[in-house]
């Protein structure tokens, strides 16, 4: 049997990152895009005094269930790796790709050892989603209209109500799986999707339209979904992302809005500049005092509304980021939510004080789901004192 290293603290919270990064936190190789969000979370595992260790797919022992976790040593100022049992909960940071029944079967174990989650699923299906929040009254004025695409005809259909469309990728974010079209007066057809760039171009007929859908596509799912009239600043769009979180406490905190300007013609709003949403609505839309105040407890109300009825969908997450539009008649759109949001648009719009504090909340939520169960375990054993005989214990409770 491998012998295990003795936590100091609990819980043990195991974060499920991609392999590459592992290798990379072992070769002590910090130039890399996500490093500093991981180091954010290792030190932000002191200050919730909770014990962290980082593992992937190849560091998860079938044979004996144990971990080979990565961890940030604060004395040497270096990544170690040692042993660990399985943890007390999951928080998971990667992506499936090419391993997704790997993970699945990790998934599996931990569930089978009660393994608690900070978030209950680790991806969404943005048709799933529609289809859902669709049938709950609070959230269906928020959607804008969509369908799922299963053939040709739901495209021509949908055209023949609007002269632009959004097609998106049913799983995948980032801005990964987007492309837009908007009907031109003579027939031909404008799109643009982004690929590391935007790329533009113009189909002449419908017939090219789709040759370009599939190039795109390929086998990917993805939905037809009605275009927001989002507010603009200098012809660039305006979209938002908002970071929400469980805190200690297991109470939903709003950590920050961040407003996404759009780069020039882009169908999306990721890879730019962002601004808190008071600054950008004050300073460069000019909202009076009294218009801001009323909009940002509108957008407040709508952000819990959305969170509450995703966890009655899909069960409790410790966090998710929310992206919504503002149209030009001040009206609030749902775009989508991310399970494994990358935090970048926090970083960009707010202080470090802001940022930290969105790795610290999964953690005290961490903390406060094992003392939960922790309570609730103990409860049970002094019920069961209660009676003289087990049986009588067992009868009790049926």
């Amino acid at each position: 049997m491998t012998e295990l290293i003795v936590p100091l603290k609990r819980p043990i919270v195991g974060t499920f990152i991609h392999y590459s990064l592992i290798t990379r936190l072992k070769n002590q190789n910090y130039k890399f895009k996500s490093y500093n969000r991981l180091l954010e979370l290792a030190k932000a595992s002191v200050e919730a005094g909770v014990t962290l260790f980082f593992f992937s797919i190849k560091d998860f022992d079938f044979k004996q269930n144990v971990i080979v976790g990565t961890s940030f040593d604060i004395g040497s100022n270096q990544w170690k790796q040692d042993y660990y049992p399985l943890p007390d909960v999951l928080y998971h940071r990667a992506g499936e790709g090419s391993n997704k029944f790997i993970i699945e079967h990790i998934e599996d174990i931990l569930d089978q050892y009660q393994v608690m989650k900070v978030n209950y699923q680790s991806y969404f299906d943005k048709w799933e989603v529609y289809r859902d929040l669709s049938q709950i009254d609070e959230t269906s004025k928020y959607l804008p209209y969509s369908v799922l695409y299963q053939e040709v005809s739901d495209l021509k259909n949908f055209l023949k109500q609007n002269n632009e469309a959004y097609l998106k990728g049913v799983r995948g974010g980032r801005g990964r799986w987007i492309f837009r079209i908007q009907k031109k007066p003579k027939g031909e057809f404008e799109y643009s999707y982004y690929v590391n760039k935007t790329i533009t171009g113009q189909a002449e007929s419908w017939e090219d339209l789709v040759t370009e859908i599939f190039k795109f596509f390929g086998e990917t799912k993805f939905i037809i979904q009605k275009e927001i009239n989002l507010i603009k600043i200098n012809d660039s769009k305006v979209d938002f992302r908002a970071e929400l979180q469980r805190d200690g406490e297991g109470k939903i905190n709003i950590i920050g809005v961040s407003a996404r300007i759009g780069k020039n013609q882009s169908p999306i709003t990721i890879h730019s500049s962002a601004y808190p949403i008071e600054l950008l609505l004050k300073e460069f839309l000019y909202y009076p005092d009294i218009v801001l105040k009323e909009l940002m407890t509108k957008v407040h109300q709508f952000l819990f509304t959305i969170y509450e009825s995703l966890e009655k969908v899909y069960g409790t997450f410790g966090e998710i980021g929310i992206d919504f539009g503002i149209d030009q008649d001040g009206d609030i759109w749902f775009i989508e939510p991310n399970a494994k949001s990358a935090k970048v648009s926090l970083m960009k719009a707010y202080d470090q004080e802001t940022f930290h504090q969105a790795f610290v909340n999964p953690l005290l939520f961490s903390k406060y789901l094992y003392m939960k169960k922790s309570n609730e375990f103990d409860k049970g054993l002094m019920r069961s004192w209660e009676y003289e005989d087990e049986d009588e214990y067992e009868n009790d409770r049926e």
